[in-house]
């Protein structure tokens, strides 16, 4: 199943700060001068804004653990249902249950003080809003990252390395996906019998390849193997450094591959000391 790295950190902290912030002055007069100079108003900021911040994060969370298990396009009636339960209605339910506590600690209740009535359905919406976003950034991500081919002339062309040495066609679930190597792919690795392709968008297809096989295929191009199990773009590399164990190097990546290398684990980048002089070679050529 695919994985996505949305890369989007700063934007879920800026939503919840937007979305607490905004949340305080719904239905009620805007006084900033007497807010900003009210110790109660930070106070009800940094609790309003931990509540936000707590949610967008679970709606990410959700959403990346639903990426992994139901596909939006192959399963969107499941999708669909799975989302709106775990990703609208989870965290809805967990803002009402956290601004309860917080209101029965102050003396209120979200009855008498309007927040059930005027607050939470906005906070209902913003939280849709999140998903919809997720959805729209799924379909954006996995869409255009390929080409479907429709006829075996053309996939035997395109995997001629004469003509396209760096265009790579993947059967998946009957579909032919076709890659720009250079520009999509992250890396290839072994995964028990099997080899995975891992996109720079997150996403992971199984191959009916061999790591061997795919070695010599892209032996004139940035894929090297750094190990027995990972085939890796160093165009995504910035730089090695000597590994902790003897004979190993440490890889460090671009810093716009930080949220995607989050995903992936970092121990199965160590170089192992077969392929250290080539790897060398070619970072201190392309530093």
């Amino acid at each position: 199943m695919e994985t996505i790295a949305y890369n989007n950190k700063k934007l879920r902290i800026i939503c919840a700060f937007v979305a607490s912030f905004y949340i305080l002055f719904h239905g009620r007069p805007i006084n900033l001068v007497e807010a900003f100079t009210s110790p109660g108003f930070y106070v009800a900021l940094s609790v309003s804004f931990s509540i936000s911040l707590l949610l967008v994060y679970a709606v990410h969370a959700v959403t990346t653990w639903l990426d992994k298990r139901s596909s939006w396009r192959s399963e969107p009636v499941k999708r669909s249902l799975l989302q709106f339960l775990l990703g609208i209605i989870l965290p809805a339910s967990a803002d009402l249950l956290l601004i309860s506590i917080y209101f029965h600690a102050i003396g209120q209740n979200i009855i008498d003080n309007g927040f059930l009535l005027i607050d939470f359905p906005v906070i209902f919406f913003f939280i849709t809003l999140m998903n919809l976003y997720y959805l729209i950034h799924y379909l954006l991500l996995t869409e255009p990252k390929v080409s479907v081919l429709q006829h075996d002339q053309d996939i035997q062309h395109l995997n001629d390395k004469k003509s396209a040495p760096t265009l790579l066609t993947v059967d998946h679930n009957g579909r032919f996906l076709r890659f720009n190597a250079a520009e999509d792919i992250f890396y290839f690795c072994r995964q028990g019998k099997y080899v995975r392709l891992i996109t720079f968008y997150g996403e992971e297809y199984p191959m009916d390849e061999t790591l061997g096989s795919l070695i010599e295929q892209f032996k004139d191009t940035d894929f090297l193997p750094i190990n027995r199990s990972v085939i890796l773009n160093l165009t995504a590399v910035r730089e090695f450094t000597e590994g902790e164990k003897r004979h190993t190097l440490e890889l460090v990546f671009k810093d716009k591959f930080k949220n995607l290398l989050e995903q992936q684990g970092m121990n199965q980048f160590v170089v192992t000391k077969e392929h250290i002089s080539k790897i060398k070679k070619k970072l201190g050529s392309n530093p």
